[in-house]
């Protein structure tokens, strides 16, 4: 559980958030398109600053599918593939994407890895929606990845791995897109004609622009940064000659120095375009006053229970704020307010396990409850409403993102781009979605995808990869384990989600919770081990496994799961960890006075030397004797700090243990040759230990 509840924002796993700034003007309906594989649009690429896209992103350019002869999916395949948006499945995070104002143009940022050069290939691609095949219109970015950052424990500007979800904006005319690339270390704001052509920085500051909107009918773009906490950075610098007071400002998973804390503030700006096209200079200006007088819907927490972390949908009706008291508007994750039908339209996570998303329709002040339009299996992020049809990322299990129109009267989902045409050349996936519900009476999921051709009686060796399986079924959690790669390899892949935290399961039903007894017993953890064994029951009903060969992987709460099962089952002889290891001694000292708040707050079992048969069900390290199992772990250099005293004592214990430490990197990994070398080191490890027979004391392990 360390490091959990405090890292599922830096994954972007969050289900739960604001409705989006990131709306677009419309005018008229979404012009017809229907999907032909043939059909795949050539790049006509324009020009930053004088110089053309160059030649390591050839492979950004559409590929025509050959649609024969297809392939297993390679490594190559998964570290290639264009990206937009937000890391996770957020419904209502910033889409990545935006429809130009009469509806006929479709403008994405994408992001490619290169591994080779260890850098991305990104740019700001406009579709033609009318005609699928025309050129697409081309500006290449820079290199240079905008990460996000975020608020963590008060303390500011606490980085991450993922990829900033950067939205590009249309002028009000549809002749400019402006949009925020990072460029010379900072995130600047740009504008380009939308025909293409040569892209001016409009802002190119000592700080990075945090959001922008066009005002005045397009004469003017108004934009916020973060000059302040770049300020406050600079003077920490200069309080570290006298050297640093170690207090709650330090985080040391993530860096050796102090974050500032507190309110830091932003700074707000306009500037001017003239008539013929020039920008004025940036001029400083007070922000204006946030207004929410006009109808909006959107989705908040309920305050009690507490724990229950249940999300409903409100609205603001003339100004009066109204939740909505059906339970089909629980567990709602984006709302948008219709202005043409005086109606909200919202997603939800529903049926077993939460494992669906509904698609509803909610007059409020009227006593009919919510009215659901469809419900799929499909995830979709980064969702937006434009009169009545819902623009988002979709995921599927079998299939990358791709961006789609969602009819909200009639629930019919129509693709209008797809980014990675050339996925049709892969071979298809056998996936079967398995459903369980463990000791504890939580339901979950997972999906079992296995190898394409079976051979006759044989026994596979089974990959468990965690903790989130909704949406395309890349790498999981951290995207560190090629899931189609693998079972292009020969292997069997289990790809689970972990069950709901104990304690909300608890406060759900309307039971009493006592945080104190839950972490005392670890009783989550345990929830989380039970969910486990059922799924690989499950998996044991539908094909025979080799048993000496199961694998598990996981990172963060998954590396948990992972440790747990090693030191209370004798299932797995190989684990591949991509964060180790939740041992006292580090997790109760070594982070930081703000997780040692955090873990009070938590009730963890502290400290921790009165309480050792408490920590003995979690620590691999007190546990080192009874571990039978190869152990690999991948580690970020500011994480692998924290699992240098258990490979320690695991290799005492003659635990068979290896770290790769990777330089630069977060919780989430972001540089694409790190990425690579660890798709890569997985699956050789995966075939070695396959090849190899089990160790001498796994013979005496009790099958699942």
């Amino acid at each position: 559980m360390a490091i959990v509840r405090v890292i599922k924002a830096l994954l972007g796993l969050c289900i739960l958030s604001a409705p989006s700034l990131y709306g677009v003007a419309w005018a008229g309906d979404l012009p017809a398109r229907e999907s032909d594989a043939s059909e795949v649009p050539s790049i006509a690429q324009s020009e930053v600053a004088g110089e053309a896209a160059p030649r390591r992103c050839e492979r950004l350019a559409f590929r025509v599918p050959k649609r024969a002869g297809l392939h297993p999916v390679g490594v190559d395949d998964l570290l290639h593939l264009r990206d937009f948006g937000a890391r996770g499945l957020d419904m209502a995070a910033p889409p990545g994407f935006a429809i130009s104002p009469d509806g006929l143009r479709l403008a994405v940022q994408v992001r490619q890895a290169e591994p080779e050069s260890n850098s991305y290939c990104q740019a700001l691609l406009v579709f033609d929606l009318r005609h699928p095949a025309a050129p697409i219109v081309t500006v290449m970015m820079s290199d240079e990845l905008a990460r996000s950052e975020t608020t963590l424990y008060g303390m500011n500007g606490f980085p991450s791995g993922n990829a900033r979800p950067l939205t590009p904006q249309w002028s009000p005319n549809g002749k400019r897109l402006a949009f925020i690339q990072r460029s010379h270390g900072h995130d600047g704001l740009f504008v380009v004609p939308s025909a293409g052509g040569r892209a001016i920085p409009v802002a190119r500051p000592t700080a990075n622009v945090l959001s922008f909107s066009w005002v005045a009918g397009g004469k003017e773009l108004r934009f916020e940064t973060d000059a302040p906490l770049r300020q406050a950075e600079a003077r920490l610098v200069e309080q570290g000659r006298e050297g640093y007071r170690y207090d709650d400002r330090f985080w040391m998973l993530a860096e050796p120095v102090p974050f500032t804390r507190g309110e830091v503030g932003t700074e707000h700006f306009r500037v001017a375009v003239s008539a013929t096209g020039e920008w004025g200079t940036p001029e400083p200006i007070s922000p204006e006053p946030s207004r929410e007088d006009s109808d909006h819907a959107w989705v908040e927490m309920d305050k009690q229970p507490l724990f229950a972390f249940r999300s409903r949908v409100h609205v603001a009706v003339g100004g009066t704020p109204i939740p909505c008291q059906f339970e089909t508007c629980e567990n709602a994750g984006g709302a948008w307010w219709s202005s043409r039908g005086r109606e909200v339209v919202f997603l939800r996570r529903e049926g077993f396990a939460s494992s669906r998303t509904g698609i509803y329709r909610w007059r409020p002040g009227g006593s009919a409850p919510p009215l659901r339009i469809a419900e799929t299996d499909d995830a979709l992020t980064g969702c937006s409403l434009v009169l009545d049809t819902l623009l988002c990322g979709r995921e599927r299990s079998a299939s990358p993102r791709d961006i789609v129109a969602i009819d909200s009267r009639s629930g019919r989902t129509r693709q209008l781009v797809d980014l990675n045409p050339e996925w049709r050349d892969v071979a298809p996936a056998r996936i079967t979605r398995l459903h369980w519900t463990n000791r504890f009476g939580i339901p979950a999921i997972g999906d079992l995808v296995l190898p394409k051709h079976l051979p006759a009686g044989a026994r596979l060796p089974l990959v468990v990869v965690q903790y989130e399986t909704r949406g395309f079924l890349r790498g999981g959690t951290g995207d560190e384990y090629p899931i189609r790669a693998m079972t292009a390899s020969g292997f069997a892949v289990l790809s689970i989600s972990r069950p709901l935290d104990y304690n909300t399961w608890l406060a759900r039903r309307g039971e009493s919770v006592d945080q104190k007894d839950l972490m005392e017993h670890w009783t989550d953890r345990q929830s989380a081990h039970d969910s486990l064994l059922k799924a690989l029951g499950e998996v044991r009903s539908r094909v025979p496994l080799d048993l000496d060969h199961l694998a598990i992987t996981g990172l963060s709460d998954g590396a948990s799961t992972a440790t747990y099962a090693l030191i209370h089952s004798r299932m797995f002889s190989l684990a591949l960890l991509s964060t180790c290891c939740e041992d006292p001694g580090v997790t109760t000292s070594a982070i930081g006075p703000a997780y040692e708040e955090m873990q009070q707050e938590y009730h963890y079992p502290l400290p921790w030397q009165e309480h050792r048969e408490s920590w003995l069900e979690m620590s691999p390290a007190m546990n080192a004797q009874r571990i039978c199992a190869r152990i690999q772990v991948q580690a970020a250099d500011r994480e692998a700090r924290m699992a240098l005293s258990s490979v320690k004592v695991l290799r005492e214990a003659g635990v068979p243990i290896e770290m790769y430490v990777f330089p630069d990197e977060y919780h989430v990994k972001w540089q694409p040759a790190h990425r690579a070398a660890i798709y890569r080191r997985n699956l050789y490890t995966l075939r070695e230990w396959h090849s190899g027979p089990p160790m001498p004391c796994f013979s005496s392990r009790l099958a699942p």
